[in-house]
């Protein structure tokens, strides 16, 4: 599997705009764009998601990347909860950044191990037999992302980056996952929560720190191009732009891509 690696910021930032034409179109054809103040439906279909995943012989398994401040663990908080209050069974193993929290991230050996930590919860999900839906806070397509940042930053060659790709994304495991979603926010709204979330992350410039407004565009440029390539190729992943929506608009955004997938109406 041949693909081609980004060798500057010049390119990088021709990435971004392909991943703002790519998900917007996305969008459009899937329905998944939702403003504040539209009237949702997908919570009403919970119904026939839950007798669909109860239909299925291995657990619906879910993973969630992205970008800095984008929501991603606030949509995992409240997808899990609303699962779980109406009647699925939900496994949500640790996030590897917490396992390994003590582990430096200014090298692509973090991603390695953490990659590695993602593989062996997605070989453990569909194996497992009392739950319903898995969700995993970064897998397989987190890997593939992080490897296109460091062949980027000349870290890891194009050779090593094909290599990790292809290894994270060899059909044994990528078929392991139903659905990645990539949850993204452009940088000033990501700041903006950083701010609010916690002052000192906004001064986070130092070596190896990714909340600052130049990480945050050349990682959306990333993980728009990550997302893209990988659609290409057939997995199963979609992205969900949180810039402007609520934490309502978002869970229903992520329930209505769902539902169209695994329990669609006719």
């Amino acid at each position: 599997m041949t693909r081609w690696f980004f060798s500057s910021l010049f390119f990088l930032s021709l990435a971004q705009k392909k991943y703002l034409s790519y998900t917007s179109e996305r969008f459009r054809r899937n329905h998944v764009q939702v403003k504040q103040g539209d009237t949702l439906e997908p919570r009403e279909h919970l119904a026939t998601l839950f007798q669909a995943v109860r239909a299925r012989s291995r657990p619906l398994v879910i993973e969630f990347t992205g970008t800095p401040t984008s929501g991603k663990t606030t949509l995992i908080n409240g997808l899990d909860s609303i699962f779980r209050h109406n009647g699925f069974r939900v496994r949500r193993p640790q996030e590897g950044a917490e396992v390994f929290r003590n582990t430096s991230r200014k090298t692509p050996l973090y991603n390695i191990l953490t990659g590695a930590y993602g593989v062996t919860n997605v070989v453990q999900a569909v194996g497992t037999k009392d739950a319903d839906i898995v969700l995993l806070d970064r897998a397989l397509f987190d890997a593939f992302a992080w490897a296109l940042f460091w062949a980027a930053r000349g870290k890891l060659s194009p050779a090593e980056c094909d290599a990790f790709q292809s290894f994270v994304t060899m059909r044994e495991l990528a078929s392991c996952v139903d659905l990645g979603l990539f949850v993204l926010c452009d940088a000033e709204e990501a700041m903006r929560r950083a701010a609010k979330d916690a002052p000192s992350a906004y001064n986070d410039r130092k070596e190896g720190g990714y909340t600052n407004p130049e990480t945050i565009t050349l990682l959306l440029g990333i993980f728009g191009e990550a997302c893209r390539t990988l659609h290409e190729e057939g997995h199963p992943v979609v992205a969900i732009d949180t810039t402007t929506l609520p934490k309502e608009a978002m869970f229903d955004a992520a329930l209505r891509e769902l539902c169209s997938r695994f329990a669609p109406v006719s």
